[in-house]
């Protein structure tokens, strides 16, 4: 009898043991705190983009939308965008991952799920809800206007709602933003969400509308994971 109950002792010790290593790697209260006011910014700044897509898109149909883009070119522009809008690729979240596993463990699988639900909404969007949606280029192809189109980037021209280069620029950014804990950051890394789904307009590649759904899609799910894994357990505590 004393051999089991030391067992049980052992079992409900180890596991105590568990739960105080996984609480301590989950934010303090007040760092929480800290974060909330981070995220609030960083809201601030998504709602702010919002406003502003659909004001411009309300200022005229989709052709006087991405001929006012188009006509705001430049080379340095041209090269400029095409390094925002690659920020948004495979690469810049397999790298945050990979930080956040090294350095914040916390924030690594929530950064996945993150990721994982994102991406799955866009495509099912993509494929399933809107799959004749038209790109830029094939939706003017019979206009005749001279469009400028930046060399080396390939016209894709279907599925283009919504944008998934913008949706990963706003989750990513999101999850940076809870990182550095500050307001200032929240704005810097906002704008610089914003002017990766200015990139993909700019490339040719998404109407306005698609980034303002994408940056939706990105932000929402990242708040949701960030309170059911990060912010709900926290206040339980």
């Amino acid at each position: 009898m004393g051999q089991k109950r030391n067992a049980k002792l052992g079992k409900f010790s180890e596991r105590a043991r568990e739960e105080i290593t996984f609480s301590e790697k989950l934010p303090t209260f007040e760092a929480m705190q800290s974060i909330e006011k981070s995220i609030r910014a960083y809201l601030l700044g998504f709602l702010v983009f919002e406003v502003l897509c659909f004001s411009f898109m309300s200022s005229g149909d989709r052709f006087v939308q991405m001929q006012w883009v188009n006509f705001h070119h430049s080379l340095w522009a041209d090269y400029l965008f095409q390094g925002l809008s690659a920020l948004a690729e495979i690469a810049s979240p397999i790298l945050i991952f990979g930080y956040f596993y090294w350095k914040k463990r916390s924030f690594a699988f929530p950064f996945l799920w993150s990721y994982a639900i994102s991406t799955t909404i866009i495509q099912a969007a993509k494929h399933f809800l809107f799959p004749h949606a038209l790109r830029p280029f094939a939706y003017f192809k019979s206009v005749p206007y001279a469009w400028h189109l930046v060399d080396g980037v390939f016209m894709n021209e279907y599925n283009s709602l919504p944008s998934g280069h913008t949706s990963a620029a706003w989750f990513m950014c999101f999850w940076l933003v809870l990182l550095s804990k500050s307001r200032w950051a929240a704005w810097f890394f906002a704008l610089l969400a914003a002017s990766v789904a200015y990139a993909r307009v700019y490339l040719f590649q998404h109407f306005p509308l698609d980034t303002a759904v994408g940056a939706f899609i990105g932000t929402g799910t990242s708040l949701l994971v960030y309170y059911f894994f990060l912010l709900k357990p926290q206040k339980h505590d």
